[in-house]
């Protein structure tokens, strides 16, 4: 993390797991296999990543959003149980479309969806009466 940032270290490893997930549903036998494992090496820095990124810079919300992102691990239930309905449904390679389709808000998280949109209060109690 000294030489490289953790926004452009999350865009490169999801960069990869998307490729992996691709091999994943393209490709025959012991390639998909292979790519399902390494699937596993680039999930390694991803939620403290993705955690250290959604908490910079909120400020006295860092103790509420930190929170939300332990809730939202409620996804690694709901994720498998898609995936199965519709391996079941149809077969295990487009059950593999579901976390091809959440690593790609990942990456787009990684290049640019860290980043804290501005935020006014004052426009916010205007909206809210």
């Amino acid at each position: 993390m000294k030489r490289i940032s953790g926004s452009q270290l999350l865009a490169t490893f999801s960069a990869c797991a998307l490729l992996c997930l691709l091999l994943v549903i393209i490709a025959p036998g012991q390639i998909a296999v292979r790519a399902i494992a390494l699937l596993g090496f680039f999930h390694s820095i991803m939620f403290p990543t993705i955690f250290a990124l959604s908490l910079r810079d909120l400020g006295s919300l860092t103790k509420v959003g930190s929170s939300l992102l332990v809730m939202s691990i409620i996804g690694g239930a709901v994720i498998p149980a898609i995936m199965g309905r519709i391996s079941d449904a149809a077969n295990i390679k487009a059950a593999f479309v579901v976390p091809l389709l959440c690593h790609m808000f990942v990456f787009y998280f990684g290049l640019r969806g860290y980043k804290p949109l501005p935020w006014r209060p004052a426009e916010v109690a205007a909206d809210a009466s």
